[in-house]
């Protein structure tokens, strides 16, 4: 078990009211079956849509020097002048869907700066899609590779950056966990993609950021290996030219993100996760300290770190950057709703946009949790704004209290929370920080208590009355079982498949849900397996909640909930698609709250619907 007590950077919003919507609307989206229940009644909603101006992820660099940045959770690419000015466009592309010409969360953004007949085409891959598509120089739509609904299918395992070959055109994509490069021919786009994978030691662990120099070298900053690799030729031969290990010492920069290089100048940009840095390097082939360490930025020591939201710091670390064609450098800022611009000295200069817009208070982007203290104050994971959301009960419903959280990988940061419970042993809130690989305990006035980490995509925590936790370990496919003081005490099942929701009956016993077979298991409170049921397959089951009678059920991929007896049977299923009250989409986290109502998390709707349920 880990002991952390660090909030240095929790971020309060606080004292600003919402106003929740109520109404009252009945959805019945299956027959009831004679003698069953009566039909659950959607009574008011909680919450709305709400980002952040700018989610920094991608850059690249335009032909007349504009930058473009991919804006992650608002599913498009905005185009600035060098001066931060907005470009016309402002909005690249953002038509947001699935396959076509449309996008999802943009990953990495290269750009063809040949003479060719693609020159000016942006690429961009999405990462979650498994997909790498093509824009003209205006932003339209012109083919796509990848495996979602894509024009040419290519079997991409997580691309991550991309880079195109200033000599020829052609594209490469730095194949995540594929462990190994892919090379695409734009001018030719039904040609296979070549997958490139060097014989070891030079193979690739998780190649990133990608860049060529003035020579036509490939620069590739590898995090598996904790290097940068220069590779001639655009990666031919079987070892690079040069490994360059960061200042401190092989180990010592970890999640190594975005990579660019200004030809005129030759020197290389990586940005350094870890230390919340922007490292500079020697790009010039012919100099005699080719690939040597320059600076660090914003005036840090070759081996410190800079975390932070002030002028030239970055909240989770630089994500990805651009030279414009005035040699600033553009780093995308992600936690920060931001991207800063500084000189090639290193020297911070301004951020856009400036101030940055955070999302507003009270309003969700894809929240996932829900989870009520012993006062009956309200709590949601806004998992893609990183925070936690606090709201008390006023004449009107439930009104916006506080809210706190920044997306990190350190103490006190998030990175995706999606389920949570209230302890009501101890009075905290335990969340599962998915992407941290870890469950963490937080105070209700948002200060971080413990955390035990070692875990495989934690999605789904359940309290028990005796303050024993219990998790969905989502990849682990088990159920992990800690103490209320933060210790792991053990665990139970195994080959459970990807469990997500889970929850702890008056009994004792445990139901947990697996996406995967759309299994709900049973186990008693000793970790014996029990009789469990079925969704149905292609439902996702996640969340799940309780009363004396029945048994719910959130079956994400049918909009719907679930009421079931406790031997299994389906007694009916309410909610359909759609963001009318009474409809759902996504349902994810689900609560029974103080006055009895059921508290249902809606990712795609943003919101909280409230049911009175029989």
């Amino acid at each position: 078990m880990n002991s952390v007590t660090s909030h240095n950077r929790i971020t309060a919003l606080g004292g600003v009211a919402v106003a929740v919507t109520l109404a009252s609307a009945t959805a019945w989206a299956a027959a009831v079956p004679a003698g069953a229940a009566s039909k659950p009644t959607a009574l008011s909603l909680i919450g709305s849509p709400g980002t952040a101006g700018l989610y920094a992820w991608g850059a690249a660099t335009m032909p007349d020097g504009s930058i473009l940045l991919g804006d992650y959770w608002n599913y498009r690419i905005v185009h600035y002048e060098e001066s931060g000015a907005p470009a016309s466009p402002l909005v690249f592309t953002g038509k947001q869907g699935f396959g076509g010409s449309t996008n999802q969360a943009p990953f990495g953004i290269c750009v063809d700066t040949t003479n060719g007949p693609d020159a000016g085409d942006v690429y961009m891959t999405e990462g979650s899609e498994y997909n790498v598509n093509q824009y003209s120089k205006t932003g339209v739509f012109i083919t796509s590779w990848g495996t979602t609904n894509a024009v040419h299918a290519v079997n991409f395992d997580y691309p991550s950056q991309c880079a195109v070959n200033p000599t020829n055109g052609k594209l490469y994509i730095s194949n995540q966990w594929g462990k190994d490069m892919v090379i695409l021919d734009p001018a030719n786009p039904t040609a296979p993609a070549q997958f490139i994978s060097p014989p070891s030691p030079n193979n690739f662990i998780q190649p990133r950021g990608l860049a060529f120099d003035s020579s036509g070298n490939l620069w590739i900053a590898d995090q598996g290996h904790h290097r940068i690799e220069i590779w001639p030729n655009g990666l031919t031969g079987t070892k690079p030219l040069k490994t360059i290990n960061p200042p401190g010492g092989v180990g010592s920069t970890f999640d190594m993100r975005g990579l660019a290089i200004d030809t005129k100048s030759n020197l290389a940009f990586v940005a350094n996760g870890q230390n919340c840095l922007v490292q500079e390097f020697n790009a010039n082939p012919s100099s005699p300290n080719y690939g040597q360490f320059v600076t660090n930025f914003n005036g840090v020591g070759s081996t410190g770190s800079d975390c932070g939201s002030g002028p030239g710091q970055f909240g989770d670390g630089a994500r990805d950057l651009a030279v414009a064609g005035n040699g600033d450098v553009w780093v995308a800022d992600l936690a920060d709703f931001r991207a800063e611009v500084f000189n090639e000295s290193g020297t911070y200069l301004f951020s856009v946009p400036n101030p940055p817009a955070p999302p507003p208070n009270g309003s969700f982007n894809g929240p996932r949790g829900v989870a009520f203290d012993s006062a009956g104050d309200l709590f949601v994971t806004d998992t893609y704004n990183e925070r936690i959301e606090e709201f008390t009960k006023g004449s009107g419903g439930y009104v916006f209290s506080k809210a706190w959280g920044i997306r990190g990988t350190t103490a006190s940061t998030f990175n995706y929370p999606r389920l949570m419970c209230y302890d009501k042993v101890n009075g905290f809130l335990i969340v599962a920080n998915t992407d941290g690989n870890e469950i963490v305990a937080w105070s209700t006035a948002g200060k971080e208590q413990w955390f035990v980490g070692g875990m495989a995509t934690p999605y789904g925590v359940a309290c028990g009355a005796d303050g024993t936790i219990y998790v969905a370990n989502g990849n682990g496919g088990n159920i992990v079982v800690v103490s209320s003081a933060g210790a792991m005490t053990g665990t139970i099942g195994s080959g459970l498949g990807f469990v997500r929701g889970i929850w702890v009956d008056t009994d004792g016993s445990i139901w947990a849900s697996n996406m995967t077979t759309g299994a709900i298991d049973h186990f008693s409170a000793t970790g014996t397996k029990l009789t469990g049921f079925s969704t149905g397959s292609g439902t996702a089951p996640f969340g799940i909640a309780g009363d004396a009678g029945y048994l719910y059920v959130a079956l994400s991929s049918t909009n719907e909930v679930g009421q079931y007896t406790r031997a299994g049977k389906l007694v009916q299923t309410f909610g359909g698609a759609g963001k009318a009250l009474g409809q759902l989409r996504t349902p994810q986290g689900l609560a029974f709250g103080p006055d009895g109502n059921l508290y249902v998390v809606e990712e795609n709707n943003n919101r909280l619907s409230v049911w009175s349920v029989p």
